[in-house]
């Protein structure tokens, strides 16, 4: 079920709102949900039916702010294996590249996020765009970001961290709820909505860090939106995989059981499907190899470690395999492209 979201959250938002007094049977209006449904492990709710309990929820208990609850009430449990991935991760940084690779595990596809970075107020964070019905476009930002909060605050150990948030809606008459959350810097009316940390905060070593088990959850959970698109392609899957893998890719065997396929089969089914794992990998690096030389910050040595490429000389012969010069004379040549664009 590709656009669909963990039933863990929505068993959140219906505790929440019988607490309040709603009656089950209002929350699952006009969907063919029940508590037995949500409860079962690893299931996940399509989005359209998600919305209609967001908006029920909504109604039901009267209370416009009812996602920044929900998203405080998200630990890192809640998030399955992403979230023992985040515990896992060395660092913020980590913690940020892995919510964008696996966040549609996380939020489906109407909520898109992607990293976000002021250079000048030496800050970094995330943007979140999200298209879902304008009755639970709100509830949706806010339940995400307040479950960012949360999980960076769990991450740290501190209640307190100097998180801005800017919002694309009219401000709320009561800030209060926000501001519990998120602290003072709180901004309506934005062209985007941004979530940020001090970058400095980024490299902080995580206390639960561990890197042999980050890369086993990693895997799991490219298996895992691998699987989300059940008509998916072999190839398709393959690349969807690698792609949330940058710099940690599988070999062929690997592949083959993320994806519950023997050997013998996966490659007899890329072979129909006239590519190789090979090649898609290929294909796969060198994409994520001309978006990270897009990074002038990023050096060529540090592009070839992002890969997972132990000597620079053996990326260099790659990228020139694979785009017919070296990564500096490519970076050289779309500066220069970029330069006579803006003329």
């Amino acid at each position: 079920m590709e656009s669909s979201i963990p039933s863990q959250y929505l068993l959140v938002l219906v505790a929440l709102a019988v607490e309040r007094g709603c009656a089950p049977t209002a929350l699952f209006r006009n969907t063919g949900l029940n508590l037995d449904r949500l409860s079962s492990p690893g299931a996940r709710v399509d989005e359209t039916e998600a919305d209609q309990i967001i908006s029920n929820a909504l109604a039901s208990t009267g209370d416009p702010s009812l996602g920044l609850t929900v998203g405080q009430q998200l630990n890192l449990s809640a998030h399955a294996v992403v979230g023992q991935t985040f515990l896992a991760c060395a660092n913020l940084m980590e913690v940020l590249d892995t919510l964008v690779r696996y966040g549609p595990l996380l939020t489906g596809r109407q909520s898109h996020i992607d990293h976000y970075s002021d250079p000048n107020a030496g800050r970094i964070g995330l943007t979140l765009s999200v298209t879902s019905p304008s009755s639970s476009t709100r509830f949706t930002h806010e339940a995400i970001f307040s479950a960012a909060q949360k999980t960076l605050s769990d991450l740290l150990q501190t209640s307190t961290v100097d998180i801005a948030v800017s919002l694309p809606y009219d401000s709320p008459r009561d800030t209060a709820a926000f501001k519990e959350i998120f602290g003072a810097n709180v901004h309506f009316n934005a062209a985007v909505a941004t979530l940020s940390i001090p970058q400095a905060l980024t490299d902080k070593p995580l206390p639960t860090s561990n890197p042999t088990l980050r890369s086993q959850y990693d895997a799991e959970c490219a298996r895992l939106l691998a699987d989300l698109s059940d008509n998916a392609s072999c190839a398709e899957r393959t690349l969807a995989a690698l792609d949330q893998l940058e710099g940690q890719y599988p070999g062929l065997d690997q592949m083959a059981s993320m994806l519950h396929l023997s050997t013998r089969t996966y490659r007899r089914r890329l072979q129909a499907e006239s590519t190789s794992f090979q090649a898609l990998l290929d294909s796969i690096r060198y994409r994520h190899a001309t978006h990270l030389l897009r990074h002038p910050e990023l050096s060529v040595d540090r592009v070839a470690q992002r890969l997972g490429f132990s000597d620079v000389s053996n990326f260099r012969r790659a990228f020139i395999q694979w785009s017919g010069e070296s990564p500096s004379r490519w970076r050289k040549h779309q500066r220069a492209a970029m330069r006579h664009t803006e003329y």
